[in-house]
């Protein structure tokens, strides 16, 4: 009875599973907010703050992002000119110093150059005489405003209190500055490493109270105001007002709940560039998660002999811990994955099937040279296809040019509903010459292949779903790459488009030379063979008699191509014995396998070339080395 009411149970889910659609998420324009990092869970990242590591749950670290400049897009920050920045050297990586001025404690001129930027006008820094000093020659004493990162600016200003806004508790307004260096600094000031201050302007006598300077407008790093008189002066705010666009950024989304278990498809996103686009860049980045905590929370402490001890807790509980109970934070590598690369329009090849994936857009450009993007999306299906596709070919090991057979193996494992698969891909560098013998738990099953390119080859077959089902079939063609790889995906006819990829590993025994730990996707060619852009070259006839009687009239040239992962140009050229050339028989892309061109014996006007010697040329240009052949051939009437 007990084993019927759980057949029920899997029964029903296994149904409310099939009608699921494919869901589609999408931040950005037409979806969650971009503010609101996709209305999930916030995420977690690590960053070093002094000589700790804290979890960072904000979306826009450092508020580097731009919400409102686009309505519904994001970019880096976009700086209005009218509006005073210096408050961000207060950020993570941000600095204000005044590296010579030794008249106060350390604590209390840090107190007062914070208050120089925070909009405070009751603080002000001050290098004025006290009791205890006496002497407060203000020559060459520093302030210096480090962003700790590129910020566009095209203004400064800076004025003692009571200048600008009354202050009648600090009636101040005439210690002001009575001479000043203004420099700037795309880097950290370094002379011998080419990274030497800019001057702005230089100004020895000077009578205003609020000094108001353009700056020709530019990126920096670090902005530096130099005393270069000795009438002792306080500064109650410097002011930077910045333009155009931040030089790098990053957005996190939050940590988006699928569910459940989810097979994750194509992610897609919408960008424009602002300005010249060959100086900006986004790229995206994503990880996926079986919990919701990216973040490992441990305490410290002493057993009851004494022993030290680290247990895993709760962010909650972490945070409520005394300081010297906090163990260091770390990343959870067991449940998280790495950040992997993603493509626009490409599958999400980070781990799967998991329950939480997390986005990264990390913006690049100059001044007024940025990215702006408008929305993010991807496909999932919850539940997936299968927890786990794991699959390997086999053998490992192939002779490049040669006809070679492998077998190909797919171990389904579920943990729970699965959708299964039905249809394959498979990806390929040539052509498929057949395809055989397909068995799914070891009984042959009719199939269809679907389609059969130079790139991959797609089978069709009865659906496969349950937990430790096995999809064999062989296949036939030659290996024309060191490490190829038929990586592969998983498809349900009803979903297409969300498929699975499959993973690489031990899927099936496929004999005593099948070793467990080499199983995975990819073949091998011979130590000997690796390096070589040209295999086999065949020239049929060697000798061309071009004279209309059908027979030797025409030169077949044959050659493989090997090693290449993209189209690369190829050409084949004929020289006479001075070395002249007199005709390009081709010169054109090609790509991976084999290649067959003819040649009618003529030149390039068109003329059949004299009866004599030649010699031919055939050149391949790859992006890292060229590969060069040659020989003779005769021309005879």
């Amino acid at each position: 009875m007990r084993w019927m009411v759980a057949m029920g149970i899997w029964a029903l889910a296994s149904a409310t599973a099939w009608g699921q659609p494919v869901q589609t998420f999408t931040i950005g324009l037409g979806g969650e907010s971009w503010e609101s990092g996709g209305a999930s869970i916030d995420p977690e990242i690590l960053r070093k703050v002094g000589s700790r590591t804290v979890a960072d749950t904000t979306n826009t670290p450092e508020d580097a992002i731009e919400f409102v400049h686009r309505r519904g897009w994001i970019s880096p920050l976009f700086f209005d000119p009218e509006v005073n920045i210096a408050s961000r050297v207060l950020l993570e990586r941000g600095k204000i110093s005044a590296p010579n001025s030794l008249h106060e404690a350390r604590s209390i001129v840090n107190r007062w150059l914070e208050g120089t930027v925070n909009g405070d006008h009751e603080a002000a820094y001050q290098r004025k005489p006290t009791l205890t000093f006496p002497d407060a020659n203000a020559n060459g004493i520093w302030i210096i405003l480090d962003f700790g990162i590129l910020t566009g600016i095209h203004r400064v200003r800076f004025y003692p209190r009571n200048a600008l806004v009354e202050t009648p508790s600090a009636p101040f307004h005439d210690d002001f500055m009575r001479g000043y260096e203004l420099w700037v600094n795309e880097r950290q000031t370094n002379t011998a490493q080419n990274a030497p201050d800019f001057l702005i302007v230089r100004q020895a006598r000077n009578e205003e109270a609020i000094v108001d300077l353009p700056v020709p407008s530019q990126y920096v790093r670090l902005v530096k105001l130099r005393s270069i008189a000795v009438t002792p002066f306080e500064i109650d705010e410097i002011e930077v007002y910045g333009t155009g666009y931040l030089s790098e950024a990053v957005y996190y989304t939050d940590l988006i709940d699928l569910g459940g278990r989810a097979t994750v498809g194509r992610a897609r996103w919408t960008e424009r560039a602002v300005g010249g686009a060959s100086f900006s860049s986004v790229s995206v980045r994503v990880r996926t998660g079986n919990d919701d905590t990216p973040v490992l929370y441990r305490r410290d402490g002493i057993g009851e002999f004494g022993d030290p001890f680290i247990i895993e807790v709760t962010g909650e509980e972490y945070h409520q811990l005394e300081r010297f109970e906090q163990a260091p934070l770390v990343d959870d590598e067991e449940n998280w994955s790495p950040w992997k690369s993603a493509e626009n329009g490409a599958l999400v090849t980070a781990p799967g099937p998991r329950s939480y994936i997390q986005f990264r857009l990390d913006f690049k450009g100059r001044i007024f040279d940025t990215r702006q993007v408008a929305r993010l999306q991807f496909d999932y299906l919850q539940p997936p296809i299968a927890d786990t596709l794991r699959a390997e070919v086999f053998p490992r090991l192939a002779e490049a040019e040669k006809p070679a057979t492998f077998r190909y193996a797919v171990r389904l494992r579920s943990a729970g509903p699965v959708r299964g698969y039905d249809r394959l891909e498979v990806d390929t560098n040539i052509q498929v010459a057949e395809i055989r013998g397909l068995q799914i738990n070891g009984r042959p099953t009719e199939f269809e292949v679907v389609e059969n390119k130079p790139e991959l080859f797609t089978l069709e077959f009865p659906l496969i779903d349950g937990d430790g089902d096995l999809l064999e079939f062989t296949f036939d063609l030659p290996i024309f790459r060191f490490g190829s790889t038929f990586s592969g995906r998983a498809f349900n006819s009803r979903w297409p488009q969300v498929p699975q990829i499959l993973e690489p590993g031990n899927a099936i025994a496929f004999g005593p030379e099948d070793i467990d730990e080499l199983s995975g996707l990819s073949v091998a060619i011979p130590r000997s063979q690796v390096g070589q852009l040209l295999g086999e070259i065949a020239l049929s006839p060697r000798v061309l008699t071009p004279n209309g009687d059908g027979v030797n009239d025409e030169m077949e040239i044959f050659f493989n191509l090997l090693q290449l992962t993209l189209p690369t140009p190829v050409a084949f050229e004929i020289y006479d014995l001075a070395g002249r050339k007199v005709q390009t028989v081709f010169a054109e892309d090609h790509r991976l396998g084999p290649a067959l061109h003819r040649w009618d014996g003529r030149s390039m006007d068109g003329k059949l070339l004299a009866p004599g010697l030649y010699v031919w040329v055939l050149r391949v240009e790859a992006d890292a080395f060229a590969e060069r052949h040659c020989g003779t051939i005769g021309v005879a009437y």
